[in-house]
C-alpha cells in the first residue's frame, strides 16, 4: 500500500483528498500552494484507501493520520466508490460531522441526487480549466475551514 501523499503536515487544518486521477492531484496541489494557504494536504488514491486513512486500518495507524477538516471526495473510483466512502463516514460517530464534499466530473442529476441523500454537505463538478480550480477551491476552503461553524 503507498503512503499517502503529504504537504505542510504541521499545518493547523488538514484536507483529505481522495483522488484517483493523477492530474487532477497535481492541479489540487499546485492551486493550494497558489492560493498559499496554511493547509496540510494529505491525499489518497481510491475509496478503499480514504477508509483506512480515516479509521486508522492497514498502513494508516498511529499518530500521522489525523483526522482531516474537510474531505474531497471523488465519486467515481476503484475498489471503493465516493457513496460507499461517504455511507460509512456518516455511519461513524467519530466521522459523522465531517464536512465532505462531492469533488466529481459528473454532473448527472442521479449522482447529485444520491450524493446529497447519502449526507455530502456539498456536491461540487471539477472545473475543467485551472483558474476556475483554484477559485472554486479558494471557495471551499474559505467556507468549510474559515466560515461555517462545526462542532
Amino acid at each position: 500500500m503507498e503512503t499517502p501523499a503529504r504537504s505542510s503536515p504541521d499545518s493547523s487544518r488538514t484536507l483529505l483528498l481522495v483522488e484517483d486521477g493523477a492530474a487532477e492531484v497535481q492541479i489540487v496541489q499546485r492551486a493550494l500552494r497558489a492560493l498559499a494557504r496554511d493547509v496540510g494536504l494529505c491525499v489518497v488514491r481510491d475509496g478503499q484507501e480514504a477508509l483506512d486513512y480515516l479509521f486508522a486500518r492497514g498502513g494508516f495507524t498511529g499518530e500521522n493520520n489525523p483526522l482531516p477538516d474537510l474531505v474531497l471526495l471523488d465519486l467515481h473510483m476503484p475498489r471503493v466508490d465516493g457513496l460507499g466512502v461517504l455511507a460509512q463516514i456518516r455511519a461513524h460517530s467519530q466521522t459523522t460531522l465531517l464536512p465532505v464534499v462531492m469533488w466529481t466530473t459528473s454532473c448527472e442529476i442521479d449522482d447529485i441526487r444520491d450524493a446529497y441523500a447519502a449526507g455530502a454537505n456539498s456536491y461540487i463538478e471539477k472545473p475543467h480549466d485551472y483558474e476556475r480550480l483554484r477559485a472554486v477551491l479558494d471557495t471551499v476552503l474559505r467556507y468549510w475551514l474559515d466560515t461555517a461553524l462545526l462542532p
